[in-house]
């Protein structure tokens, strides 16, 4: 068993001490109590804000810290366990809390067990930041920043080969043998056919069985490659609030190397309404591509980047198309929240034309590959 609380239970007032002395020395732990919250936004985890008493009275100590925990489903933990979702956010606020290229939570403890695969993390409370209603959907502004702040995050660690000496960090496509993948996504095809649960999207239900061959062939790796969050969205970010608190993102447990346009699509067809998308989607690919020229990445052209957009579109569809009933929805909230996640991809499959791509696109991967392999073979990564 673990060695340390994996639930809200079984916190205590002596472990919570022992952490926080490690950062503030000479701090007396009188007492606490605990408030859930993030039902509804998170669904891999428990989230839990601990409200702190002292007998000391040093004018750093916080007030509150949030602990995550891993979510009290066996499935959901199984679903998890399969992706490394645990591990990656141990390990990345284990390796890249000082230095990640964007702003972060702090992080006062990090414990994961793998042969259980439970963990706790004791994080900064960012409130009175917020994160924005993901089902009303950004606004201009809101997205502007996050994309800013994204290319910043990417620029920094693009082609980094600092990111291939980490296990975590490897990429979330192909985790799995294709042979494992192909039959998670044949179940997933007849629990939505029972389910109908793609029958309000028309277009994500004409297409997702398209996907199909691609099951059966291995994925060139990213190139160029960075850092992604792999799961960019509204719930993750914290925006100020009245001039109070700052801009920080959480969630970081499907981080690792991807293709910069991970992030951007997932945002693009998450987290705006169809409506702001359509009317804004080409001024935000053209604000991210000028940072990243901006912050030194000059081989990558504008058009380049707009195929890698289109093909993660694909990924995204490939994503939601797998089978969501290991991820806890039971939240009154999880039902708006996908509605407007499908409906929105729904709609952006319709205008890009996807379903060309996909009729394509199991000719290209070999070329694609080959692609790859000759523009790693010709770029120089950065330390």
């Amino acid at each position: 068993m673990p060695d340390f609380p994996t639930c809200a239970d079984e916190l205590s007032l002596g472990w919570l001490q022992d952490q926080l002395s490690r950062i503030y020395p000479g701090s007396i732990l009188e007492a606490f109590s605990l408030e859930t919250i993030g039902i509804g936004q998170g669904f891999m985890g428990q989230l839990v804000r601990i409200q702190l008493n002292y007998q000391t009275h040093q004018v750093d100590l916080p007030e509150s810290i949030i602990a995550k925990f891993a979510s009290p489903k066996p499935e959901t933990r199984d679903l998890a366990a399969k992706m490394n979702y645990y591990g990656r956010e141990i390990g990345f606020y284990r390796d890249f809390r000082s230095a990640p290229g964007i702003a972060i939570a702090a992080c006062f403890a990090n414990e994961y067990d793998p042969e259980t695969n439970h963990f706790v993390l004791l994080l900064e409370d960012l409130a009175p930041a917020t994160p924005t209603d993901q089902v009303e959907g950004n606004s201009d502004s809101e997205s502007e920043r996050v994309i800013t702040e994204f290319a910043e995050l990417h620029s920094y660690w693009w082609n980094s080969e600092s990111l291939l000496e980490t296990s975590w960090t490897q990429s979330l496509v192909g985790t799995q043998p294709i042979s494992e993948t192909l039959e998670l996504f044949l179940d997933s095809m007849r629990q939505a056919e029972e389910t109908q649960r793609f029958a309000a999207y028309p277009e994500m239900q004409r297409l997702i069985p398209m996907l199909r061959p691609l099951f059966r062939m291995e994925p060139p790796p990213p190139f160029p490659f960075t850092l992604v969050h792999g799961d960019l969205r509204s719930d993750n970010i914290f925006f100020p609030r009245n001039g109070k608190g700052d801009f920080k993102v959480i969630d970081w447990q499907c981080a690792g190397i991807g293709q910069p346009m991970t992030d951007i699509t997932r945002w693009m067809t998450q987290s705006i309404s169809v409506e702001q998308r359509r009317k804004t989607e080409h001024h935000l690919l053209k604000l991210y591509h000028r940072q990243l020229v901006k912050n030194g990445i000059t081989n990558y052209s504008y058009k380049s980047m707009l195929n890698e957009y289109k093909l993660n579109l694909v990924v995204t569809l490939l994503m939601f198309s797998m089978s969501m009933d290991d991820i806890d929805q039971s939240s009154e909230r999880a039902a708006p929240l996908f509605h407007a996640m499908y409906s929105r991809l729904d709609a952006a499959l319709v205008d890009w034309e996807v379903e060309k791509i996909l009729r394509i696109l199991p000719y290209l991967i070999p070329f694609m590959k080959l692609s790859t392999w000759i523009k790693t073979k010709l770029a120089r990564p950065t330390p």
